[in-house]
């Protein structure tokens, strides 16, 4: 076992452990993970924006990253339901654009040997803060409105069911990586429903992280423009500072003063909240999923990690991406793939070290 060979470079002075940790290359029978983006909102998180002012590269499409666009009452028809290549056209109609189209551009210029797969679900005229609506459970006795519901149990479940249109699933497999959520000109209107927009918003992040199961999921909201017929758009920017203050892994960006028409984003205006979203996303540099389970091989390449243990049931996992170090409770039936170490027995100095999930020949 690797876990034998290395047993000797494991040092400790007193309660503090050092390993050098293993950087493994993974080879063939892995699956590669394809991040995946829900995008929803309002209108224009489903683009009224035509593409007519778009240039000719701006319009190209983005090959790498595959899309499910499931409007409610938007959109063209032919490109609903099923998985495509991302381009123009999956806004409000067939020339229009949303947010989609340079979120995933610029995702795919910074990481062009990745897949990518957006799931758009939004519906333009609505509220988050009606049961009929976006309405998170958390804030409605557990039941979620009618289009929360639909994103969770129709557009995210049937999208995932035909995942394996769009990508060889022999070897690739999704994992969640974000969340972008364009929405609140419509609770803006009316106090009833700006008031609560922070608490409906965080329970909506929560709930949707939950559902899920990606406590961390990032969030990117684009703020609402200020524009008078608004009345309280103060109240909602206001209420999307707060969250993205108060949750980990939430961060906005303020379209006030993008090209609009003063209800809609335009094509310049979209291609800037689509850009600005992903290198927030960027920023954040999430570890959008677990490192492939399966290793063959390893490099001799090592780096160091410090680890200090304060009772005789704690432990440390150890990402095998080499990006993430947690503490445990020595429970490892459910365990993430990576490197866990744990002194079982301070006295002694004896620390267990279990290689989990990755196999050896």
């Amino acid at each position: 076992m690797l876990a034998n060979k290395y047993h000797s470079q494991i040092k400790t002075y007193g309660h503090i452990l050092f390993l050098p940790v293993l950087l493994f290359a993974f080879i063939l029978n892995a699956k590669t993970a394809v991040p995946v983006f829900l995008l929803s909102g309002q209108s224009n998180m489903t683009g009224y924006a035509s593409d007519s002012n778009l240039t000719t590269d701006q319009k190209k499409n983005v090959d790498n990253v595959k899309i499910y666009m499931d409007l409610v009452w938007e959109g063209d028809a032919s490109k609903k339901l099923t998985w495509l290549t991302l381009g123009t056209g999956f806004g409000s109609k067939a020339n229009n654009i949303g947010p989609e189209l340079f979120l995933g551009r610029t995702l795919s210029d910074s990481f062009p040997t990745t897949k990518f797969a957006f799931i758009k679900c939004c519906s333009g005229s609505t509220y988050l803060g009606k049961a009929s609506d976006w309405l998170p459970p958390s804030s409605n006795d557990g039941k979620g409105g009618g289009l929360y519901r639909k994103m969770v149990d129709t557009a995210i479940v049937n999208a995932l069911k035909t995942f394996n249109t769009a990508f060889d699933t022999a070897q690739y497999t999704p994992k969640w990586a974000g969340f972008v959520w364009l929405q609140g000109e419509f609770d803006a209107n009316d106090t009833t429903y700006a008031n609560p927009y922070e608490k409906n918003l965080t329970n909506l992040i929560n709930d949707l992280r939950a559902q899920l199961k990606v406590d961390d999921l990032p969030v990117i909201i684009p703020m609402i423009d200020v524009q008078n017929q608004w009345k309280y758009n103060s109240i909602v920017r206001a209420a999307d500072v707060k969250v993205a203050q108060t949750l980990e892994n939430v961060d906005t960006l303020d379209t006030k003063g993008y090209a609009t028409d003063g209800t809609h984003y335009t094509g310049q205006g979209q291609v800037k909240i689509g850009t600005v979203s992903a290198q927030r996303w960027l920023a954040m540099k999430y570890n959008y999923g677990q490192a492939v389970p399966v290793a063959y091989r390893y490099s001799q390449k090592s780096i160091q990690q410090q680890a200090s243990f304060t009772n005789s049931s704690s432990g440390l996992l150890f990402d095998v991406s080499g990006r993430r170090m947690v503490k445990m409770n020595g429970q490892t039936e459910n365990m993430p793939f990576g490197i866990f170490i744990t002194n079982r027995n301070q006295a002694d100095a004896q620390y267990k070290v279990i290689l989990n999930g990755i196999k050896t020949r």
